[in-house]
């Protein structure tokens, strides 16, 4: 199943990611197993970088041309190329949405809990909004 995904960080005008593809192996049951999807996608797509061996990395243009729409343009090296743990992973994004460090909508509806069972289907947008935490004290 494809779906498409949006990262914002509140306070933010432009989106930190603009749809992006992601194809899902089935249609998640609630938000804990679509969660847990997404984290190991990207823990294995990390941990394969991390192997990456290459005497020489350059950038296509439509590599160059691809990163810029987001906004950075880099050659994807890893600064630490120690490879992540899947389950601890999977464990600090769901305690991370258990406190509030970010919320999750299907379109425009939000998903408030992680046992909520969801209907996806092809082709919706999964928006991410990430929140900051202040730093300071007040007074």
């Amino acid at each position: 199943m494809k779906v498409y995904v949006s990262v914002k960080q509140a306070g933010k005008r432009k989106d930190y990611i603009t749809k992006k593809e992601l194809v899902l192996a089935g249609a998640p049951p609630c938000l804990r197993e679509l969660l847990s999807e997404i984290v190991q996608f990207n823990v294995t797509e990390y941990n394969n970088k991390a192997d990456g061996s290459w005497i020489l990395k350059y950038l296509s243009a439509e590599e160059t041309e691809n990163q810029a729409k987001t906004g950075k343009v880099s050659f994807d090296v890893l600064k630490n190329p120690q490879k992540v743990d899947e389950v601890e992973a999977i464990e600090t994004a769901i305690q991370a949405f258990e406190d509030g460090i970010y919320r999750v909508f299907i379109g425009d509806n939000e998903v408030s809990s992680l046992e909520e069972k969801l209907s996806l289907k092809e082709g919706d947008l999964l928006t991410f909004i990430r929140f900051t935490m202040l730093a300071g004290r007040m007074g």
